[in-house]
């Protein structure tokens, strides 16, 4: 399951290289959100410096993309296209799964100031 937290900056680590069978692929991710499936398909170049162990990508949250609150479903799609957007136009699914974006609470904390007065 992939997590990020609204308005946040949080890389991804996938093992996409051993399904992949084109040589130089760009991903392309596709989320559908399981309430109402909005659907919202971008790219995120692989950041990772190893390839052939994992793939990072860079996700940030409101930049990459603008998503609710909530479960999404996702899709990853290799393919040699580096400007697609849709899927069906791409190559091949190379993995699914479950995203979570969870809101960014601020706590404010209160510390009160208390006189106490004692009567005899």
């Amino acid at each position: 399951m992939l997590q990020v937290n609204k308005d946040e900056t949080k890389s991804w680590y996938l093992t996409l290289t051993e399904k992949t069978t084109i040589a130089n692929p760009t991903y392309l991710f596709s989320v559908t959100q399981r309430q109402s499936n909005t659907i919202s398909n971008f790219i995120m170049p692989d950041v990772s410096s190893y390839k052939e162990r994992y793939n990072e990508f860079v996700f940030q949250e409101g930049v990459t993309a603008e998503l609710y609150t909530g479960e999404f479903m996702y899709k990853v799609y290799a393919q040699t296209s580096p400007s697609n957007l849709n899927p069906s136009l791409a190559d091949e699914l190379v993995e699914e799964g479950i995203l979570k974006v969870n809101d960014s609470f601020s706590t404010t904390s209160y510390t009160p100031n208390l006189t106490e007065k004692i009567y005899e």
